[in-house]
Order: C-alpha cells, then sequence, then structure tokens
C-alpha cells in the first residue's frame, strides 16, 4: 500500500480527531524508525492505520475476533484492546496490508507483547509520544527515546504506565500486556 492510500483511508474512516492523531504517530515512527534502524515505510504505514478500527460497533469486533480466530481472551475487552487486533485483520484480509510487521505492528499497539520486532516497539512508543500526547510522564518517555535512546526502556516504561493507570481503574489487565512487562523488564538496560 502506498502512503496516499494509507492516508486516504484513514482520513475518510476516522474523525478529524483521530485522523491526526494517526498522522503524528506516523511522522514520529518515521523520525524513531531513523533513530533506530526501523523501516521508515513500514513504520509510516502502521502508524497511519493502527487506529483504523478504533470507532467500529463492539460487536463487530467482537465477530472478527471468532471468524478470524484471534485469541479468543480478546472476547473479554473492550474497544480498548480489541482496536487494535481488528484493524490489523482489516488491514490484511480487506485492504490487502498482508505485510507480517506491519500486521503486527497495529496487531500489538495497544497491548505490547513480549519480543515485540523493532517495528513493532516504534509503534507501540510512537502512539503514546507522538507530539500531542500529555499523559503524566511522556516528557520523561520521549527523553528515554529520542535523548538516551533506549527504546526497550521506552516500551518498559510505558507499559507499565499502562499497567498501572489500569490497575487504578481497577480494570483487567490483558495477559500479553503483563507479558510485554516481564520481558522488557528484563532486557530494558
Amino acid at each position: 500500500m502506498k502512503h496516499k492510500s494509507a492516508i486516504k483511508l484513514a482520513e475518510d474512516k476516522l474523525p478529524e480527531k483521530r485522523y491526526r492523531h494517526s498522522k503524528r504517530v506516523a511522522e514520529t515512527a518515521m523520525d524513531m524508525a531513523e533513530i533506530y534502524g526501523g523501516d521508515k515505510n513500514k513504520c509510516f504505514l502502521a502508524g497511519m492505520l493502527h487506529d483504523f478500527s478504533k470507532y467500529d460497533e463492539l460487536s463487530e469486533m467482537y465477530q472478527y475476533v471468532t471468524r478470524y480466530k484471534l485469541d479468543p481472551e480478546l472476547l473479554e475487552y473492550k474497544s480498548e484492546v480489541l482496536h487494535g487486533p481488528v484493524a490489523a485483520v482489516k488491514m490484511r484480509e480487506e485492504h490487502g496490508v498482508a505485510d507480517e510487521e506491519i500486521f503486527n505492528a497495529i496487531m500489538h499497539h495497544t497491548t505490547g507483547r513480549s519480543q515485540m520486532s523493532l517495528n513493532e516497539k516504534i509503534i507501540y512508543v510512537a502512539d503514546y509520544i507522538e507530539p500531542e500526547r500529555t499523559q503524566p510522564g511522556v516528557d520523561r518517555i520521549r527523553d528515554i527515546v529520542f535523548e538516551i535512546q533506549n527504546l526497550d526502556k521506552a516500551v518498559y516504561e510505558i507499559t507499565k504506565a499502562n499497567i498501572l493507570h489500569l490497575v487504578s481503574k481497577d480494570r483487567a489487565v490483558y495477559r500479553r500486556t503483563l507479558e510485554c512487562l516481564n520481558y522488557y523488564n528484563m532486557v530494558k538496560e
């Protein structure tokens, strides 16, 4: 898929605010790919398309999980977790984006996982640190990414912050997110 096609796909489907976020994620991901040696094209496409299913109906997302035999545990979660896997499947099955790295980057951008590829980590982090993000601690993560240049540490810190947020809201934590935390805790230094 060409950049223009991905931009049009996101622009046609997403509300303006989410489209602009996706564009910033794609641009941040390309900047990170330059620093870390990732694939700029794949990072742009995954960043542009990562939230494609963010506003899909929950019942439709559950149908995708079942139809495409995704992790059945996903059926216990709502859009915050489901939109990544559903968008990945839609890109592959309905829009011809067959590249495995793009698929995985979109699939795991909300949850992370252990042993992510370089491009997966870039999308996971870029989504969290794009320039309009203002959550507590984001500037510290940006320093880790751009000054210290330790992508694994950034993944760990983001995952830890996400889990602490979920626990503070008394929400369930997806198994792969816990696996991500444990794995990157071991390799972050």
